[in-house]
């Protein structure tokens, strides 16, 4: 913190302390300081070519989004659909028969005569 930059910050500054300075610097100066920025700045900043490669990597990131998607619905129609038709079958009740079996009644055999009478 006692770095003579640093100082200099502190120090409280004043018209008065320093010349007055002709346009022409001053101007100047403010011209240097803002190519320096660019100088800076430029180099960071996208071309033409970085602008395209990324918009054709979303385009395509975007399409494999949207295959998945459309697979996605598709295969979960199928399912649902399986699953229905599995639950109506599985829940269907038996078919009843129109024609119902006869119903059979069978009598005792009669006792022969002889076994009767004694």
């Amino acid at each position: 913190m006692n770095h003579p930059k640093f100082l200099q910050l502190d120090a409280p500054q004043t018209n008065l302390d320093k010349p007055a300075m002709p346009q022409e610097d001053h101007a100047m100066e403010r011209l240097a300081t803002l190519e320096a920025k660019f100088d800076a700045v430029l180099p960071t900043l996208a071309t033409r070519a970085d602008v395209q490669s990324l918009k054709s990597e979303i385009h395509k990131v975007a399409s494999e989004t949207h295959k998945w998607m459309l697979a996605t619905v598709i295969g979960l129609f199928l399912g649902f659909g399986g699953l229905f038709l599995a639950m109506s079958n599985t829940l269907k009740p038996a078919p009843q028969s129109s024609a119902q079996a006869p119903v059979v009644i069978q009598l005792p055999a009669t006792q022969p005569q002889n076994l009767i009478q004694n």
